[in-house]
């Protein structure tokens, strides 16, 4: 029980990456779980910002962006029972507490981005700059 309810809150985090041509990549994103949905919101920029650089970029858009989410049903927890009986002459009182039997359901999402990239001198007014977003953020 303990390692599924570990795997619905941390869940995990899957990337992918598809060139379309020289300068233009789809990048598609997909978590499951609380945290890893989480940090795939947080650092899909990021992930844009790198991949730029990693192609010889300085500057990005993004051209397309979509995202959808959901969830997925993986069971139930466990269900347990206690009885008590007490018994007073010759009749029994029970009293029966039953716990458990709760739906585990995990969190989905998939976010794809088209990320346009551009050397410096050609970046539109609008373009992010690369190496400004792929620095690790500060504590």
């Amino acid at each position: 029980m303990l390692l599924c309810a570990s795997l619905l809150i941390a869940g995990c985090v899957s990337q992918n990456e598809l060139a379309l041509s020289k300068n233009v990549y789809k990048l598609d994103v997909d978590s499951r779980g609380l945290i890893a949905r989480h940090e795939a919101k947080t650092s899909i920029q990021r992930r844009a910002a790198e991949l730029t650089l990693s192609r010889g970029f300085t500057h990005y858009i993004i051209a397309d962006a979509s995202t959808s989410e959901g969830a997925r049903y993986l069971g139930r927890t466990p269900v347990y029972g206690n009885t008590t009986i007490n018994m007073m002459g010759n009749t029994g009182f029970a009293t029966t507490n039953v716990y458990g039997g709760q739906p585990i359901i995990q969190p989905r999402s998939s976010t794809s981005l088209i990320v346009v990239m551009f050397n410096e001198r050609e970046a539109p007014a609008h373009a992010l700059d690369a190496r400004a977003l792929a620095k690790p953020a500060k504590p």
